[in-house]
C-alpha cells in the first residue's frame, strides 16, 4: 500500500501543519508506514478557530430545514462509500473490517439520519414556550478506537443543535479526518463549519479545551488527559462532557455450556483486544467449575492465530502501537508481582505487526492495582468465587464501571 499524507481539514480545505512538521502513522498489522500525519500546533488551532467563528455567523442564519438536509446528505455520502471507509478505519485501528463496518460506519450513518429526523421534529413544534439556542463553537477531542462512531455520536447532534465543531482526531486514526473531510467537501458543507486538527494530543487538546472562543468541550480518552482538559475548561464554566476509564466484567453462572460457547463468551474481550471502552477485562466464574472452564479457555485462546489483515476472520487482532506492546509486557510482569498467575500469553508475538497474545491471569487479589485500575490491552483477569453474589460484590468495589456481560443457562 502506497504511503499518503494525512492533513488537517481547515476552512474547507486539506492543508499541512503550518510548521510543515509531520510524523509517521504505522500499520498495526505489519508495522509498515501508512503515511505522514500533520504535526499540528497552536498556530493551526488558532487558524481553525478563526474560520469557525466566521462560519458561526453564517450558520446562525440557516433554517432547521437546511440543517436537516445537511445531516441527511452526510449520511448518504457515508453510505455511498461504506465498504471503502470501513476498510480504511479497520486498517488504521487494527480492527476487523466487518466489525468496523457494522459498529462504526453503519452506526454513524444511523446517527446522522436520526439527528436529521430530530431537527424535523423540532421544526414542527408549535409550542412558543419551547426555546433552544446553540452553544456556539465546540471542540470534540476523540480517542482512536472506532473514532468515526465516536465522532458521529457528537457531531450529528452538535450540528443539529446549530453548533460549529472543531475536532481533534487521534494521532492513531488520522484517516478519520480524511474520511469526514472528503464527505463534507462532497456535500458542500459551509467552510469552517466542521474542521479537523491532526497531531499528537497534548498541546492541541489543551488549547481546544482552554481557548475562550470554545464554549463546549467533549472529550474521550485517558484519565490523565481528561484532567488536563478539565483544568482548561472548567474555570471558564464551559459545557463539558468527559468519557474516561472503564472496567467491564463477564459473569459466567452455573450450567452455562462453556465447552461449546467459549468463543462467544470471550468475544467481548477479544474484539478490540481490551482497547475499546466496551471490552470486558475481568471474568468471574464459580469455583465449582473453575478447573474445566480454565482448561477450555486456555485451549481456545492458545489456538488463535494473529489476523493477517482486516479481512481476516481471526479474532486476534493487533494492538494500536508498539508502545502498548511494551506496556502489556510490564502488566504481565505485574501480575506476578501482585501474586497472581499467568495461565496463558504474557509474551509479545515474534512476527510482524503489533500483536500481543490474549493473556489470562488468575488469583489476583481483589485489592491489587490491576483489579482496580483501567487496563488497556488484552489482559483478562479471571477470578473464581464460591457464590454468585460475590461476583457482583467484587465487580463493584473499584472506582471504574461501565457494563457487564452475564452468561446464564437458557430458560
Amino acid at each position: 500500500m502506497s504511503s499518503q499524507d494525512f492533513l488537517n481539514y481547515i476552512d474547507g480545505e486539506f492543508s499541512p501543519a503550518q510548521s510543515k512538521s509531520h510524523f509517521n502513522k504505522l500499520n498495526p498489522y505489519t508495522g509498515e508506514t501508512l503515511g505522514n500525519v500533520a504535526a499540528s500546533d497552536a498556530m493551526d488551532v488558532i487558524r481553525a478557530i478563526q474560520a469557525a467563528k466566521k462560519a458561526q455567523g453564517e450558520f446562525e442564519k440557516w433554517t432547521l430545514e437546511q440543517r436537516a438536509e445537511l445531516l441527511t446528505a452526510i449520511a448518504l455520502k457515508l453510505e455511498e462509500k461504506l465498504d471503502t471507509f470501513a476498510l480504511q478505519e479497520a486498517l488504521h485501528q487494527g480492527l476487523s473490517f466487518q466489525f468496523v463496518k457494522e459498529k462504526s460506519l453503519q452506526y454513524s450513518i444511523h446517527q446522522f439520519r436520526a439527528a436529521a429526523e430530530k431537527v424535523q421534529e423540532f421544526r414542527h413544534k408549535k409550542d412558543s414556550a419551547f426555546y433552544a439556542q446553540p452553544t456556539g463553537v465546540v471542540s470534540l477531542i476523540l480517542s482512536w478506537n472506532l473514532s468515526l462512531r465516536l465522532l458521529a455520536e457528537r457531531l450529528a447532534p452538535g450540528l443539529a443543535a446549530g453548533n460549529v465543531c472543531l475536532v481533534k482526531v487521534s494521532e492513531f486514526s488520522p484517516v478519520t479526518a480524511m474520511i469526514m473531510g472528503e464527505v463534507l467537501t462532497a456535500v458542500q458543507a459551509p467552510k469552517g463549519l466542521v474542521q479537523f486538527i491532526q497531531g499528537r494530543g497534548a498541546e492541541v487538546g489543551a488549547l481546544l479545551a482552554a481557548h475562550p472562543s470554545i464554549r463546549g468541550v467533549s472529550f474521550i480518552g485517558k484519565l490523565a488527559h481528561a484532567e488536563k482538559v478539565s483544568q482548561g475548561a472548567l474555570p471558564q464554566f464551559k459545557k463539558i462532557q468527559i468519557h474516561s476509564g472503564v472496567k467491564n466484567n463477564i459473569f459466567v453462572l452455573n450450567e452455562v455450556d462453556f465447552q461449546n460457547k467459549m468463543p462467544e463468551i470471550v468475544q467481548s474481550f477479544l474484539r478490540g483486544q481490551g482497547q475499546l471502552c466496551w471490552n470486558t477485562t475481568r471474568l468471574f466464574v464459580l469455583e465449582s467449575f473453575q478447573k474445566e472452564f480454565i482448561e477450555k479457555l486456555t485451549e481456545y485462546l492458545s489456538s488463535l492465530k494473529p489476523a493477517a489483515s482486516p479481512e481476516d476472520s481471526s479474532p486476534w487482532t493487533p494492538l494500536i502501537c508498539e508502545a502498548l506492546l511494551n506496556e502489556m509486557e510490564k502488566k504481565s510482569q505485574q501480575v506476578k508481582l501482585e501474586e497472581g498467575k499467568l495461565l496463558c500469553g504474557g509474551i509479545r508475538h515474534s512476527g510482524p505487526g503489533f500483536f500481543f497474545p490474549p493473556t489470562v491471569s488468575l488469583d489476583l487479589p481483589n485489592c491489587s492495582e490491576l483489579q482496580q485500575e483501567d487496563v488497556c490491552g488484552p489482559l483478562l483477569i479471571l477470578t473464581a468465587v464460591k457464590y454468585q453474589h460475590e461476583m457482583l460484590k467484587w465487580a463493584n468495589i473499584g472506582p471504574y464501571g461501565h457494563s457487564a456481560v452475564v452468561w446464564a443457562p437458557s430458560i
